[in-house]
Order: C-alpha cells, then sequence, then structure tokens
C-alpha cells in the first residue's frame, strides 16, 4: 500500500511540531533556572543620568512586567513591578478614553530594499502628522512588590512549560495514529487507542486549565472595580474550543472502534 502524500505532510508536519515543542521545552527551563537575574538588570547604572528598562513575559494572556527608570534630572530612580492580563479587558468610554500620539506612514515616500534572500533589508519610513488615537480598551496593570513577581513569574514559567510538555504527549499520540494509517489493514485496536488518547486528551484540556486558573493563577484583580469602564468579555476561548475539538475526535474514535469491531467479525464470519 502506497502511503499518500497528504499524510505524509501531516506526518512531517507533526515531526517538526514535536521538535520544535522539545526545543521550547528546554529554552523554557533555562528560562525558569534563570528567571530571577532576566527580570532585573544585573548593569551597573550608577553614573547613569537617564535610563529606562523594561522586560516581561507573557503567554495565554497574562503579562508580567518590570521596568527600571532613571531620571537624575527629576530625581527618579525607581523599579516597578506589574501583572496585568487581557482576560481583564476593560473598555474605556469615549470621554475617558486616553490618546496616543501617532504618526502616519506615507507608503508612497516609504521603501523597503531586501537582499540575500531576505537576511538583510533596509527599511526607509516617511511619516506624516495625524490625530492623536484614542485608546477604547485597557488591561490595567497591578503593581506588586519584587518578591510577589518573582514567585508569580516563576508559576507563569511553570504553566508554560506543562502545557509544552502536554501538547508534546498529544503531538505524539496523534502522530502515531496517524503514522499507523500507511500500512494496510490500519483498522486496529492498537490504532483505535491511539486515537482515543488524544482525543480525552483534549476534552481534558479545558478541565485543567479551569483547575490551574482556579487554584494556582493569582487573581490579582478580585479587590478591584474599575470606574468609567465597561468589562469586555472574551468570547470563545481556547479551552472551549479544545473541548469542541476533544468531542469531535472521540467521536470519530468510537466510530473507528466500531470499524475495528466489525472488521474482526468479518474475518471470523469467513
Amino acid at each position: 500500500m502506497k502511503t499518500s502524500i497528504s499524510i505524509k505532510i501531516v506526518i512531517w508536519a507533526c515531526n517538526i511540531a514535536l521538535f520544535l515543542l522539545v526545543i521550547s521545552f528546554f529554552a523554557g527551563t533555562y528560562f525558569f533556572a534563570k528567571l530571577p537575574s532576566i527580570v532585573t538588570t544585573d548593569v551597573d547604572l550608577s553614573g547613569v543620568e537617564r535610563s529606562s528598562y523594561r522586560a516581561s513575559q507573557s503567554f495565554l494572556g497574562d503579562s508580567y512586567q518590570y521596568e527600571r527608570v532613571i531620571d537624575r534630572e527629576k530625581g527618579i530612580d525607581e523599579e516597578n513591578y506589574y501583572f496585568s492580563s487581557n482576560r481583564n479587558l476593560y473598555r474605556v468610554s469615549f470621554s475617558d478614553s486616553l490618546a496616543m500620539q501617532a504618526d502616519k506612514v506615507n507608503r508612497e515616500l516609504s521603501s523597503t530594499e531586501s537582499r540575500y534572500f531576505g537576511l538583510l533589508q533596509k527599511s526607509t519610513t516617511v511619516t506624516e502628522s495625524t490625530d492623536d488615537m484614542l485608546v477604547r480598551y485597557a488591561a490595567p496593570a497591578v503593581p506588586v512588590s519584587k518578591e510577589s513577581f518573582i514567585s508569580y513569574a516563576r508559576a507563569h514559567a511553570i504553566s508554560l512549560l506543562l502545557v509544552i510538555l502536554y501538547g508534546a504527549v498529544f503531538l505524539w499520540y496523534l502522530r502515531k495514529f496517524i503514522a499507523g494509517l500507511r500500512v494496510p489493514g490500519f483498522f486496529t485496536q492498537t490504532n483505535a487507542l491511539y486515537l482515543k488518547i488524544t482525543a480525552w486528551m483534549a476534552i481534558a484540556a479545558p478541565f485543567l486549565v479551569w483547575a490551574w486558573n482556579t487554584l494556582f493563577r493569582p487573581d490579582l484583580f478580585a479587590d478591584y472595580r474599575f470606574k468609567n469602564a465597561t468589562e469586555v468579555s472574551a468570547g470563545l476561548s481556547l479551552p472551549l474550543l479544545m473541548l469542541l475539538f476533544g468531542v469531535v475526535l472521540l467521536a470519530i474514535a468510537w466510530s473507528f472502534d466500531h470499524g475495528v469491531k466489525l472488521q474482526k467479525e468479518q474475518e471470523l464470519t469467513i
């Protein structure tokens, strides 16, 4: 039986995704080990008159931001730590909206040159003054202490590593099922088992995310009520999409398992 090109493409896509997930897991482990030194700067800024340094990590809508601001002329030398989340997004009323200064890009006068297959680019951007742009949606930032910041950021990094590991296991079993379709008589109990595992992992993912957010994720916005702002619904979330995807996979797995049983009954009949 000759393997179709579509199955080969899907298998190679799974291989590439697994490779990227493994690299991301080791990179995330290194990031977790070096986290305290990443969020603070080790550079000696004793003689600096003016400086602004920011570092942040973001994952699944949560952001942990570190800020170091120095302005000797104004007597400012401070470190700030913030937590913000796109899951706590607010729509600010028109009269109370902030405005950001913006310049509009003139596309006719601007240009971009690319050399060496896109590895070297030179851009010339020409802008024209325009009106300020209103900020209609805002994700408030809650200030936290340095100790709380590092603790939350470490928990954030652990959640990232767990998601990467969970995704790698899911892709591994999905790849094994797809690879099993290459051989004759692919209606086997083993292939049905691989498909069931991927289906139940997809169904379990939203509940695991809910458990993590409920038990471990800090709810720093519980004691805040923002005035002149309306909370924005997140809409159809990724966990809900995973749940629907898992239900579809489970239905296919049951059908596949039923096909295996029918095939065995036919073999016994013959």
